[in-house]
């Protein structure tokens, strides 16, 4: 007379996986690569979101160098392409070559710039946007676009600088 236990479920003969167990998992799996293809396949205006958001950064840091160094930066841009520039000692506008950050930039393939503003009024491509080293900055608006939708980069006279894609409200994030 040993203790007899009762049998283990897993000792049981049955093998495999039954159809449902195999459905479930195939549905994880597929739920997955659906969320990693919508990460890995961005949007068409996500380029565009990127770009926009690019040069908000690169305005707002190039308005605080400005004020850190007590030397007046300005922006231009042309269709493609755009550029910092900085004042020399003899107070000619100089463009930024081979500064990290403030390099001339082109943008990606089909975006464009197709607008910028100063107070309102447009500027004609090429024309400086001053960042000056003191007191307030003009409120500016930068517009980007390409086939698939159109952004701003928005500066305002406190200095702030937000980018939108035109869908969006000013100032939130996507």
């Amino acid at each position: 007379g040993g203790i007899t236990l009762p049998p283990s479920p897993f000792s049981l003969s049955q093998h495999g996986f039954t159809l449902v167990e195999l459905l479930v998992v195939l549905v994880v799996i597929g739920i997955t690569l659906g969320m990693t293809m919508v990460q890995l396949m961005p949007d068409n205006r996500a380029v565009l979101r990127q770009e926009t958001e690019r040069l908000a950064l690169l305005l707002e840091n190039a308005a605080l160098e400005a004020q850190a160094s007590g030397r007046t930066l300005a922006w231009s841009g042309e269709q493609s392409h755009y550029r910092f520039w900085r004042k020399n000692d003899y107070n000619d506008w100089v463009r930024i070559e081979d500064d990290k950050m403030f390099r001339p930039r082109e943008l990606p393939e089909g975006i464009r710039i197709s607008q910028i503003t100063i107070e309102e009024l447009t500027i004609k491509p090429g024309d400086k946007l001053s960042l000056s080293a003191y007191g307030f900055a003009l409120p500016y608006r930068i517009r980007l676009g390409n086939q698939y939708g159109n952004a701003s980069v928005i500066g305002k006279s406190t200095g702030e600088v937000s980018a939108s894609l035109d869908s969006e409200p000013a100032g939130t994030p996507p």
